[in-house]
């Protein structure tokens, strides 16, 4: 009877070592990407060219930006955005952020209530976005942006 005990402690124990590990994991990747998160809001507030060497390090190459008009905008797109001023932020509020990692990939959603220059179009309100994040050389990049506005509602 000992062994049979034995080697279901050890099963139980070689089983449980592994999800403790991934929870460890995923606790520090998810304050990695909240950090990431943190430093896209402080970018976006600062403006200028602060913002477009901040944007520089944390979006991907391959990044796409998809905002409510449905354009599709690039890393360059944005970067240059916020050298010429196109782009400028006069406030900026994320809320309501939820994560989830898979792996190496991880995605972000949460509401943005902002006032903001955005290539040439004054936007204001709020909406709901969605970013895409990567691990690459051991560091968390965006490299999908989208975010869809969220209708006033309908006064009677």
């Amino acid at each position: 009877m000992k062994p049979r005990f034995v080697i279901v402690a050890l099963a139980i124990l070689a089983l449980a070592v592994p999800v403790s590990m991934l929870a460890q994991q995923n606790s520090k990747a998810e304050k990695e990407i909240r950090a990431v998160l943190a430093q896209s809001e402080q970018a976006n507030l600062k403006g200028g060219a602060e913002a477009a060497a901040t944007f520089d390090k944390i979006i991907g190459d391959d990044y796409t930006r998809i905002p409510p008009n449905g354009a599709v905008l690039t890393k360059a797109d944005i970067v240059n955005g916020f050298k010429t001023g196109k782009i400028k932020v006069q406030s900026l509020k994320n809320s309501d952020i939820k994560i989830h990692i898979y792996g190496h990939t991880a995605i972000a959603t949460g509401v943005s209530t902002r006032s903001e220059k955005f290539l040439g179009a004054g936007v204001t309100g709020s909406s709901r976005w969605t970013r895409v994040l990567v691990k690459r050389g051991g560091v968390w990049q965006i490299v999908l942006f989208q975010n869809t506005n969220i209708a006033e509602p309908v006064k009677q």
